[in-house]
């Protein structure tokens, strides 16, 4: 302790020093953990010499978008020994179809490649026509006051629905609208209808309003409720093929 009186400076730089010592070792665990080595280790020896080119992956986006199902390709890429890449479905397409595009992936690359490289397929449903109605409902589901109906998302800027509308009545209707309000008691459905250039679909949801319910109640159950067209999603699925493998894994639909 006579040490640490006498030399306050110096015992301060080195604890000072101590510190920093400290930090920088807990900051080269975190940035360098691997010591400096690249994150797949020797995984990925022998990458440069079956390359997938920028061709090949142009060319494979092009043949799967011929399929008039598919709303989009997003660009294939390699992620250390994996080839990934994500297709946009349309709502009409059914499972089975979609598998089958994996397959495209598979042609696209050589045999080489094929026993390199594992491959992801993430294959992902467009519902365009999916309708969200909001406002405070009871436990029964009826709504308490007024009732937003509106489509998912703002088709008004989504380049691949060529029209839509939002009416009461099961009539084919494109008239541009995305959203209404429910402002009076009774029953009352709304019929969704978009079109992509993979088809036309229909969507509707029905809404059931008691503003008196909430009113006469002495102790008002309503809270905010949202409720949508759409009961189920089945998608993303998601297809794996490790490399020199025959076949496809894909996860199980929900």
């Amino acid at each position: 302790m006579n040490f640490v009186k006498k030399h306050k400076l110096t015992t301060f730089i080195i604890v000072i020093y101590i510190a920093a010592v400290i930090v920088a070792y807990f900051l080269y665990k975190i940035f360098m953990g691997s010591n400096g080595l690249p994150v797949y280790g020797d995984r990925l020896d022998g990458i440069d010499k079956v390359p997938i080119t920028e061709e090949q992956m142009t060319n494979l986006k092009n043949k799967i978008m011929e399929n008039n199902q598919v709303i989009a390709v997003r660009d294939p890429h390699i992620s250390g020994r994996t080839y990934n890449i994500t297709i946009i479905i349309s709502d009409a397409m059914r499972g089975g179809e979609a598998k089958k595009l994996a397959d495209l992936v598979t042609q696209s690359l050589t045999e080489e490649q094929n026993n390199f490289y594992d491959i992801q397929v993430f294959i992902n449903k467009k519902f365009t026509c999916t309708l969200v109605a909001t406002g405070n409902a009871d436990e029964d589901g009826v709504f308490t006051s007024d009732v937003k109906v509106k489509f998912e998302s703002d088709l008004s800027k989504d380049k691949d629905v060529l029209e839509y509308g939002l009416v009461t009545k099961n009539e084919k209707t494109y008239n541009a609208k995305m959203d209404d309000t429910v402002n009076t008691d009774g029953e009352v459905v709304y019929y969704g209808f978009t079109k992509d250039k993979a088809g036309e679909y229909t969507c509707s949801i029905k809404i059931v309003r008691n503003k008196d319910k909430n009113d006469n109640s002495k102790e008002s159950s309503s809270k905010e409720t949202e409720i949508n067209s759409i009961t189920t999603r089945s998608y993303p699925i998601i297809g794996y093929k490790r490399k020199g493998g025959q076949g496809y894994s894909w996860t199980k639909d929900r």
